[in-house]
């Protein structure tokens, strides 16, 4: 929470402690209780007892403990080695072009993890141990407020820095580890296989980043594309993909081995999967998981979701707590969420309401609205119905994330992703077999797939709405919206619900006592919302503070002046009229000064 929310862990003991004088400690002796929830939160009081609340307090020591820890490992190496020549030894994890991720090996600097840039006539592979010298680069901070931070960003991946090589010598090869050394092969293999295939180049790039989250080869305007209609997420192995796999294995080994034995090597073609895709978070996630969730009917168990996502985001903090940073964490884990939490109210509350619609229409015989209404609820219209609400269910959930972290969202994505829904299922079972078999068909019918895909980004990038831009969200702004979305929730289930418990009961006869009360006091109400709409008005006219913000983009940098009457100055803006832009005509409502 700490890491997350970039405040100190004081306040989450504080609030943990104040949960446990709230809701856990039990009078004694006619002792002062601080409050008494008794028919309300009991709920609560079973959750929250004494037993998980020093379990929780343990737990995060522990955990606060090691990011410390990992934290003085970083600074330390920072400040010893920062723009210094060095000779170190090591081991090459991963290989990306003229760059590659080495294991250090050296007594003062073991287990760390530096990027090295290659020059053009070295070549190294997976498991080389090498020895390198070379001048290291501290990874940069931010120098902007709530810009972009490459330390942080290097301490989700464990990497230290960066070297750029001048000598390097090979020791040794075959020093990695076994297992990683041939998923790599094969992810090589399978890359081989796609580029030998008769598919156009273009559409062989985006078969790779689909299959293996491996966007090397694909253009950089053809990512754009598929980022501004937003929908990159489709390149980025995801549970989706996941869920392709243990379908397709278990369509090929339940025959050949049986329903029980076959739950076995799908667990092992799943962990094979990670493997080859090096390990991303969201892979990670949807790869634990699956294997959960396949195994658990091996053992007779029954499958949690919740449980399942618990195990896969400790393993994965465990291994880094950094993590937790990570954009694609961070979605994939919202996204997952979204669907667990709103799916299933939005189905119940579509069906609750289309019936309502459709006895009325046949009560009052409009054969349009039943013509519709039957539509909708065919099997197609049911399937496009569902991709709808999967698409916006986990879309409410990861907007204010996609809005921290690039200021925008998309609403013409929607209608693109339940597009590409109906696309990418048939792109990745026809890939795998493409990948097994080599059949010309196929290639014809993946080619013809995959262009329709590219020109779906292609559309979705130019569609009105898709780009909206917003300032950055505060903490505040974000906790107000999720709760808002959560009883937006709780009031759909109450309504729908056939046979309500008891505490529902309850919630709806608070809620309808609220309604009362402000039907009753209408114009007591309305004078308040006036009186907080005119002070925040009046707050925005009162004239504010001179700020400057000094600009660091490291090449055309500038300053910003606002005035407290809220005039705008940008100083030294870059841009030339001769290469065709304008800084002047972009920034229309500014005082510009070269």
């Amino acid at each position: 929470m700490g890491l997350y929310c970039k405040i100190s862990i004081v306040l989450f003991y504080v609030v943990i402690y104040l949960i446990y004088l709230i809701f856990c400690k039990e009078r004694e002796n006619g002792k002062f209780k601080l409050f008494s929830f008794r028919r309300y939160f009991r709920y609560l009081k079973i959750i929250f007892n004494n037993k998980v609340m020093k379990i929780i307090i343990i737990f995060s020591i522990i955990s606060n403990t090691i990011v410390l820890f990992q934290n003085y490992k970083y600074d330390n190496l920072y400040k010893n080695l920062d723009e210094e020549y060095c000779n170190l030894k090591g081991i090459a994890v991963s290989i990306q072009e003229n760059k590659c991720k080495v294991k250090i090996l050296n007594d003062k600097y073991k287990d760390t993890y530096l990027y090295i840039y290659l020059k053009d006539n070295i070549n190294i592979e997976y498991g080389d141990k090498i020895d390198f010298y070379g001048k290291y680069w501290a990874p940069q901070k931010r120098s902007n407020y709530k810009g972009f931070d490459n330390s942080e960003y290097l301490k989700t991946l464990k990497v230290y820095g960066t070297v750029n090589v001048e000598n390097l010598k090979i020791i040794s090869k075959d020093k990695g580890n076994v297992v990683l050394k041939y998923t790599n092969i094969l992810s090589y293999k399978i890359k081989q296989k796609i580029q030998n295939s008769n598919m156009p180049s273009d559409e062989k790039n985006v078969l790779c980043g689909i299959l293996l989250g491996d966007k090397t080869g694909i253009s950089e305007d053809m990512i754009n594309q598929f980022s501004r209609s937003n929908i990159s997420h489709i390149l980025a192995v995801s549970g989706m993909h996941v869920s392709y796999i243990i379908l397709f294995s278990s369509f090929i080994f339940n025959k050949l081995i049986g329903k029980y034995y076959s739950k076995i090597i799908s667990s092992i073609i799943i962990l094979i999967y990670m493997c080859m895709v090096n390990f991303t978070p969201s892979v990670v996630r949807a790869c634990i998981t699956g294997v959960i969730g396949v195994m658990s009917n091996f053992f007779y168990r029954k499958n949690d979701i919740w449980e399942s996502l618990s195990i896969s985001l400790f393993i994965i903090l465990v291994y880094n707590p950094f993590l937790i940073r990570n954009i694609g964490l961070q979605l994939s884990f919202a996204g997952t969420l979204g669907i667990i939490i709103f799916q299933k109210t939005f189905q119940k509350s579509i069906k609750y309401y289309l019936d309502k619609i459709n006895r009325r229409a046949i009560r009052k015989n409009k054969r349009f609205i039943k013509l519709i209404i039957k539509i909708l609820n065919s099997k197609i219209g049911q399937l496009l119905v569902d991709f709808i609400i999967v698409t916006f269910s986990a879309t409410i959930v990861v907007s204010p994330i996609i809005l921290i972290s690039f200021n925008k969202i998309s609403i013409s994505s929607l209608v693109i992703s339940v597009l590409i829904g109906f696309l990418i299922g048939p792109i990745v079972i026809l890939g795998i077999f493409l990948v097994i078999f080599k059949i010309e068909l196929l290639e014809i019918i993946l080619t013809i797939l995959l262009k329709i895909l590219v020109s779906i980004a292609e559309l979705g990038s130019n569609l009105p709405l898709s780009q909206i831009y917003f300032i950055t969200p505060n903490i505040l702004q974000i906790i107000t919206y999720y709760i808002f979305i959560l009883i937006v929730n709780i009031m759909l289930n109450l309504n729908i619900q056939k046979n309500p418990s008891m505490f529902q009961i309850r919630i709806k006869n608070i809620i309808s006592f609220i309604k009362y009360k402000i039907k009753l006091n209408r114009n007591k109400v309305i004078s308040i919302l006036l009186m907080i709409s005119l002070f925040y008005s009046f707050i925005f006219i009162i004239p504010r503070n001179l700020k400057i913000h000094f600009v660091n983009v490291g090449q055309g940098d500038c300053s910003l002046i606002v005035t407290p009457n809220n005039k705008t100055i940008l100083v030294d803006g870059g841009g030339s009229e001769r290469e065709g832009y304008d800084v002047r005509k972009k920034c229309s409502n500014a005082i510009f000064i070269r």
